[in-house]
């Protein structure tokens, strides 16, 4: 279950362990609602978090899927936000995480995110 580290240090908001998290070659993929995609190294995903985190939010998860595959774990997730009254932030999203062990740790090595859906 290594993906529970990653979810439960995006509830908190908390970008520095999000960070450790994440594998310093990690490919990401957004996919903007618009249909624009936009590939993020690892710099450009702490960017996308730090921007995510700006606002105080409640972050919910629903594990759709997931499952091993050698030393990798692999999730299929649908996320949404909301604010402190419970309103939507943003229209829900979908992610695809790919998790390797890297140094007795696992680390998020491939993201792909669906923004933007419909509910």
């Amino acid at each position: 279950m290594s993906y529970v580290h990653l979810l439960a240090a995006w509830q908190h908001q908390d970008l520095e362990e999000v960070k450790s998290l994440i594998d310093e070659n990690v490919i990401a993929t957004l996919v903007h609602p618009d249909g624009l995609v936009s590939n993020l190294s690892y710099e450009g995903l702490v960017d996308f978090f730090h921007e995510r985190f700006s606002r105080q939010q409640d972050w919910n998860f629903e594990i759709i899927y997931k499952t091993e595959r050698d030393t990798q774990s692999i999730v299929i997730m649908k996320m949404t936000r909301e604010d402190k009254d419970f309103n939507g932030v943003d229209s829900p999203s979908l992610s695809l995480l790919t998790f390797n062990m890297s140094e007795g740790v696992n680390k998020l090595i491939r993201a792909h995110f669906e923004l933007g859906l419909n509910q």
